[in-house]
């Protein structure tokens, strides 16, 4: 484990904390994060990313999805 000591810095009408990049790469922070706090003690997580889904991921899910449908307008208007 190990210790830093900084400075929080005025942002605007805010307040924050830089952090050294070793840091955030010790911690697999990487842009998003998830602040809890709890007896005063602030922890800092990193949040998964969830996987974009793509076009072909939905047409995939469709597919599976659709059996073939008949009508009664199949069956009546249709002659083969």
């Amino acid at each position: 484990m190990s210790t830093t000591v900084t400075k929080i810095r005025k942002i605007g009408n805010s307040k924050g904390i830089l952090f050294p990049k070793a840091i955030l790469d010790k911690g697999g922070i990487i842009d998003t994060i998830k602040i809890t706090v709890k007896n005063r003690v602030i922890m800092i997580t990193p949040v998964e990313k969830k996987a974009k889904k793509s076009w072909s991921d939905f047409k995939k899910v469709k597919r599976e999805s659709v059996d073939f449908v008949t009508s009664s307008f199949d069956a009546k208007e249709w002659s083969w």
